[in-house]
Formats: structure tokens, C-alpha cells, sequence
């Protein structure tokens, strides 16, 4: 059965040493959390210094982020240490996006919108708030994700691109767009090949970067990395 995701949760993975933060991966996490005895990586996905989104535990599966609400919650986890830097501009960009696309999957986003102080989006640490709403049963005295990563801000963000998107004219099937994008590599493949006039291939690119077809392969794209 498919879990209830009623929250997206960032984290950083509290990963330096001298002021230094590094930037670790999802191999690194897995094998911290199996020495602590979980089955595998806590967290549904690891984003490296250079917006590299790496898989963790399958989100079909409760995840190991914030005790007492895992099992409605999705984990996006930062390679480096929030209390020592911030998130790299690529960590930032990749981590909006991937949070965009959660949000669109699990059907979140008019509850993001609509619910400014519902934390939605939260960080790790804002479970106390959670908490004091009577919404989660255990608080914690972690940072996560860091004193340096300001989660007003990244809902800012996230706000202003969603609304900036153009609205979605289009019923999503994961299967049919990944057919889309299958499709479309084979007929620029094909193109190529067959050495089709300049004004033809213009064509062809902009029906690729029309926005409905970018926002459906960008989402394909984000839950089959």
C-alpha cells in the first residue's frame, strides 16, 4: 500500500570537521545507518555539492528522518554540515526542484500554498513546532539542517516558483510520460541520423521545451533518478 505523505523533510547530514564540510554520499550514509543497526540509509534522497540527487530508501517504504512521523513524511537529505556552511547554489536549485516535484506527486502542493504556517516543507529541527501543535510526539534538540540554512527562505522559494509555473493543462501518468521521453530520445536519435533540415530539428526542440512537456518529463525524471 501506498504511504500518506502529509510533509517533505530537509536535512543535512551533519558531515564536517575544522570548519570544513564535506560532501558526503548516499554509500556513506547507508553504511552509518546500518552500523547503527537500521535495515539501510535513512533518507529518500541525498544531494550532493553539485545538485546530484543520489537514491536512498525507496519511499514506498517508511523512511528513518524525524522520530514519531516518519511514516508521513518524505526525507530529502544535504551532503556537507548546515552549521558550518550553507547549501551550495546547485544543492539549493536541485533540492527546490526535487521538493517541486514531491510536493506535485504526492498531491501537496495547494496545502503548501494554502497553509503557509503548516509546515509543509519543514526542516528537521521544526519538529519542536510540530510538537507544540500536538503533531508529532518527539521533539529533538538537533539543528538539522543547520543553523546556516534558513527554511523561511527555501518556502519562499518554493512558493515563488510554484506560483511562477504556468498551470498544468495535462492528466500525469508516469507511464505515459515516461513513453513521452522514451519517444522523443528515439526521434532526436532517428533526426540525427537521417540528417533532417536545420528548420525541421527547430521544430522538433520546441515542442520538447513547450512547458507541459518540460514539467512531465522533468517529473518523470525526478522519481525514475
Amino acid at each position: 500500500m501506498a504511504r500518506k505523505i502529509e510533509r517533505i523533510v530537509w536535512h543535512t547530514a551533519a558531515h564536517g570537521r575544522d570548519g570544513q564540510a564535506f560532501d558526503t554520499t548516499a554509500a556513506q550514509m547507508d553504511q552509518w545507518h546500518r552500523e547503527r543497526g537500521w535495515s539501510e540509509i535513512g533518507y529518500n534522497v541525498v544531494i550532493r555539492f553539485d545538485g546530484t540527487i543520489e537514491k536512498g530508501r525507496d519511499p514506498r517504504k517508511i523512511p528513518a528522518g524525524v522520530a514519531g512521523i516518519n511514516e508521513t513524511t518524505y526525507h530529502l537529505c544535504f551532503s556537507g554540515h548546515g552549521d558550518i556552511a550553507p547549501l551550495t547554489p546547485q544543492q539549493l536549485q536541485s533540492g527546490v526542484q526535487h521538493t517541486i516535484a514531491m510536493l506535485q506527486k504526492y498531491g501537496l502542493t495547494e496545502r503548501f500554498l494554502n497553509e503557509p504556517e503548516g509546515l509543509i516543507v519543514m526542516g528537521h529541527r521544526e519538529v519542536n513546532e510540530l510538537v507544540k501543535r500536538g503533531l508529532a510526539p518527539t521533539p529533538t534538540l538537533k539543528t538539522c539542517p543547520g543553523k546556516l540554512v534558513d527554511m523561511n527562505q527555501i518556502r519562499l522559494l518554493i512558493r515563488q516558483r510554484l506560483i511562477s509555473m504556468p498551470a498544468a493543462t495535462y492528466t500525469y501518468d508516469s507511464h505515459a510520460a515516461g513513453e513521452l521521453f522514451e519517444g522523443l530520445r528515439q526521434v532526436y536519435s532517428a533526426a540525427a541520423r537521417l540528417k533532417l533540415p536545420e528548420e525541421t530539428l527547430a521544430a522538433l526542440n520546441q515542442f520538447r521545451k513547450q512547458p507541459e512537456v518540460d514539467a512531465l518529463i522533468d517529473r518523470w525524471l525526478q522519481e525514475n533518478r
